[in-house]
């Protein structure tokens, strides 16, 4: 028979009270995701951000984007679940990092695609994103974009038209 502690009943219930000068040993494990969502609107993660291990994203007649390029990923598995409902997620993994995809599409697209140089054989391993989920009249894109991104050199040998003679 086992025995009863109070201690198994506050690791069960969150929103247990504790008595005033008692430790604050025992902390409910948090679960560590977060996410994103878009219902007729656009949300966009770009720039320096952190990955968290397990992250969602979900578009219902909306547009979600999520830039790793200059994301904190930790190494190990970072998880992003991705759910396009009449929407679109599209998230931009840069070539160091592993990526591996496994969604299901109804009426929609669930894709992965290598744009440029950019190739499997191009990550480490060290860090991995898993990207599942769901499209459902909708579109879920995930993009591996090589170092001879046009978009930045575009960007870093673009003359402005008030600069021309």
């Amino acid at each position: 028979m086992s025995e009863f502690r109070a201690e198994d009943h506050r690791l069960t219930n969150a929103s247990y009270a504790r008595p005033a000068g008692e430790s604050n040993e025992i902390v409910p494990e948090s679960r560590g995701v977060t996410g994103v969502v878009s219902f007729l609107s656009n949300t966009e993660r770009q720039g320096p951000w952190e990955l968290p291990r397990r992250f969602r994203a979900l578009a219902v007649l909306g547009n979600v984007e999520l830039d790793l390029r200059r994301a904190e990923v930790g190494y190990g598995l970072s998880v992003i679940e991705a759910v396009a409902v009449l929407g679109n997620v599209e998230i931009t993994v840069p070539p160091g990092i592993a990526v591996e995809c496994d969604g299901d599409s109804f009426m929609g697209t669930f894709t992965l695609k290598y744009e440029k140089r950019a190739s499997p054989s191009m990550a480490n391993r060290e860090k991995i994103v898993r990207v599942t989920g769901s499209a459902y009249a909708g579109a879920v894109t995930v993009s591996v974009k090589g170092p001879d991104d046009p978009g930045i050199l575009q960007r870093l040998t673009r003359k402005e038209w008030w600069m021309e003679e």
